[in-house]
């Protein structure tokens, strides 16, 4: 699921205001970039994709990668298993969060919505570990 028109009750839920533009899709590898926050020098893209890629590493490593060639001045990546249009779009859930990329670290950090891997974290992209 990408796009839902409620969030669950009790569900934690946050806007984000992005920059307008940052928006796209990507078929392969396949996941939708819903856009990027900049806040004090953090340029956080907010990503809905399958949890099945999300949760494998070879598969985030491989958008992790796809993102940051699309946009060099990433610094992190938030990954989603659905946006919402309510209460304005876009909102997200805590419950749908899979993983949060930090690029200073090269990790990427599982979280609720990883459900068995909660808490873990696995390296990024291989390639990055010697530019960063």
């Amino acid at each position: 699921m990408l796009l839902s028109s409620n969030a669950w009750a009790g569900e934690e839920l946050s806007t984000e205001t992005l920059r307008p533009g940052s928006a796209y899709e990507s078929v392969t590898p396949n996941y939708r970039a819903v856009g990027i926050k900049e806040v004090d020098g953090v340029h956080r893209l907010y990503v809905v994709a399958d949890p099945a890629d999300v949760l494998t590493q070879k598969s985030v490593n491989i958008i992790i990668q796809d993102a940051l060639r699309r946009n060099p001045e990433l610094t992190e990546i938030d990954f989603y298993s659905a946006v919402h249009d309510q209460p304005a779009y876009p909102t997200f859930a805590i419950n749908d969060n899979l993983a949060l990329y930090l690029r200073k670290d090269n990790k990427t950090h599982f979280s609720v919505a990883a459900k068995m891997l909660y808490g873990a974290w696995a390296y990024g992209p291989a390639s990055l570990a010697r530019t960063n």
